[in-house]
């Protein structure tokens, strides 16, 4: 919990020149796959644009990963992104991930889910990690009539630590709702804010889509 208690004391200390800062505003749409082969092992597939902002112009996402799914309380994930400039050579990154997600029951029907996230990359071939911690308080999924549709609210937040600077590159949060579609189908809207403080000082705040298909 101590990076969180770091991000909250940054968030703090950042927020009265926040406004006078400029911050650029997008849209991070996103498309999720996942079939669940078996109750153990499940195989997702991620196409995204934007999701994180790494680079300086638009960039899409490819990403392939495998769950297993039988940890005491959360699952284990492993796989491979690619993150490219949509428009130029400017950025390339090639990403092996390895993440452990555990969830805890929380009075009021909540949920509370920590995520820890190691990271490989090679941006523009060099060669760097980075590590990433996410508290996820959710509300478990609720009916909501008349339509039907099952909710569940959320708010995150996470830091990112960079081995580039040897500190905390990034303190991000969002704030969002996952409903129910049709069928395999489900919807995640969120609003995000992301706080970067290298390589140089920036502000991103985003409305995102992720549509999810679950087989």
């Amino acid at each position: 919990m101590r990076p969180f208690l770091s991000a909250i004391l940054t968030i703090c200390a950042a927020a009265p020149c926040i406004g006078a800062q400029h911050a650029s505003t997008e849209i991070w749409p996103e498309v999720d796959i996942l079939w669940t082969p078996a109750r153990h092992q499940r195989t997702f597939l991620e196409l995204s644009a934007s999701t994180e902002r790494e680079g300086s112009k638009r960039e899409a996402t490819v990403g392939l990963y495998q769950d297993y799914l039988h940890l005491p309380r959360g699952y284990l994930r492993a796989g491979y992104r690619y993150t490219f400039s949509t428009r130029d050579a400017s950025y390339r990154e090639s990403r092996a991930v390895l993440e452990t997600t555990f969830a805890v029951g929380a009075p009021f029907s909540m949920r509370v889910v920590n995520r820890l996230r190691p990271e490989l990359r090679w941006v523009n071939g060099e060669y760097s990690y980075r590590v990433r911690e996410r508290l996820h308080v959710g509300r478990l999924p609720f009916l909501l009539q008349p339509r039907g549709r099952f909710w569940a609210p959320y708010v995150t937040a996470e830091v990112y630590y960079d081995s580039r600077f040897d500190a905390l590159s990034r303190v991000a949060g969002r704030i969002g709702t996952e409903f129910s579609v049709r069928g395999p189908a489900s919807m995640d809207v969120f609003i995000a804010r992301q706080n970067n403080s290298r390589p140089e000082r920036s502000y991103v705040n985003a409305l995102g889509t992720v549509l999810k298909l679950n087989y």
